[in-house]
């Protein structure tokens, strides 16, 4: 059903911009003392132009589908003076961006959230940038390169905020997902849209002296952060999969269940995505769940097996483990907490834990009743709302089960 509305809320927008370009052709063909074959050839240029680079897209530190066509708008914007053609070739770009994406799209294929975010927020550029360069002409206080840069720097600041908007918007389709989540995941791509702005400015700015030398000095720095931003999420995917191999040593030497590591994380990182978490503290959260464990791998020693021990200790033992990697203190820290009640009696909750260790202990607890125990989703979901008085957080519990109802796991 979501699908369905996003394919027609695509058509709707995609024939919207058919009949901008249409009304922006009758306007700039009409238009006294316009040249109508410059006019023409401007807009047939940049049409293709945008088109084409709209559909490469690259990873964006989101995890969605960034395209490059807003480096080819904000080019359009600065070397097209007339207002219509560069109306027109946005909107028609658009179109055509609509007809092929989904089946030529270079690289990787995209959805129509993703048409739907890049379209609204081309238009909030055009929309803002033609309004900020009006505004400086007239008021004529700055050179007119610096003029564009502060159009630019408008009209990329509204295309990054509606983008992000429209994001969070389309993925509120999905309820195991809380526009908070969404809102700020869109918000962790800054980096690469300022490089596209700052490629696409680059070049409209230098076209008119360099020529076809404009294009190096637009592409190469821009190329240099791509391999920065690629090397970054390679070195990130690396780093989770070595914490992911660490996690099952205690499950390897039989010392806990097979998969509870990997379980516990996965739906701690659901539930936490649909609480609204920011977007890092999920991550950490993900790595602390997966190595929650990692304690047991001392209970390998006769001496500590005699002496007895805690879950008190084995959470300590393992976050004095994790605290070993300075980069993961705070992943060592949750791990710690991760065995304290939400809250003691006589209080309302303990300050001193953590929102991402009480997610852990509820997902663990799930995964145990499910796995360990052999209880049903429904049984083992009861269990941990009997343990609401104290052990688990009842916010927390109530998000788990919003999470197994959109999974199907429990009925409505």
């Amino acid at each position: 059903m979501a699908e369905t509305r996003l394919r027609i809320l695509s058509y709707i927008v995609a024939a919207a911009l058919s009949l901008t370009a249409v009304a922006f052709g009758l306007v700039g063909l009409t238009a006294a003392g316009v040249d109508q074959t410059l006019w023409i050839v401007d807009v047939a240029v940049w049409t293709v132009v945008i088109a084409v680079v709209s559909m490469i897209a690259v990873p964006a530190p989101s995890g969605s589908l960034l395209s490059l066509g807003i480096g080819a708008v904000v080019a359009a914007s600065i070397l097209v003076e007339d207002i219509t053609a560069f109306g027109a070739a946005v909107a028609a770009a658009l179109v055509i961006v609509s007809l092929v994406e989904g089946r030529f799209s270079f690289m990787r294929p995209r959805t129509d959230g993703d048409f739907l975010s890049d379209a609204l927020a081309a238009i909030a550029y055009s929309t803002l940038f033609v309004y900020a360069a009006d505004t400086i002409e007239r008021l004529a206080f700055t050179d007119p390169y610096w003029g564009s840069v502060f159009a630019v720097a408008v009209g990329g600041l509204g295309w990054f905020v509606v983008r992000a908007l429209v994001s969070a918007f389309v993925g509120v389709e999905r309820t195991d997902l809380a526009g908070r989540y969404l809102w700020l995941l869109a918000l962790e791509d800054w980096a690469v849209v300022v490089s596209l702005l700052a490629a696409g400015a680059l070049f409209g700015l230098t076209w008119p002296v360099m020529g076809l030398w404009a294009l190096a000095v637009a592409v190469l720095p821009y190329a240099f952060g791509h391999l920065a931003f690629e090397r970054y999420h390679s070195t990130k995917v690396t780093y989770g999969q070595t914490i992911r191999a660490l996690a099952q040593i205690p499950e390897v030497a039989g010392l806990a269940p097979r998969g509870h590591s990997t379980r516990t994380a996965e739906l701690a990182v659901a539930v936490a995505q649909e609480m609204g978490l920011h977007p890092n503290d999920v991550n950490e959260l993900e790595y602390a769940a997966l190595m929650h464990d990692v304690g047991r791998i001392t209970l390998n020693e006769p001496a500590i097996l005699k002496a007895g021990y805690t879950d008190e200790d084995i959470a300590r033992w393992g976050a004095q483990i994790i605290a070993e990697a300075p980069y993961l203190s705070q992943v060592s820290e949750l791990v710690e907490q991760q065995h304290r009640p939400y809250r003691s009696p006589g209080i309302e909750f303990d300050p001193d834990v953590p929102m991402a260790s009480k997610i852990i202990k509820v997902a663990s607890a799930y995964d145990q009743g499910r796995v360990e125990l052999g209880l049903s989703a429904i049984e083992a979901l009861e269990r941990i709302h009997q343990g609401s008085a104290y052990e688990y957080d009842p916010q927390v519990a109530a998000s788990l089960r919003r999470v197994l109802v959109f999974r199907g796991e429990i009925p409505y």
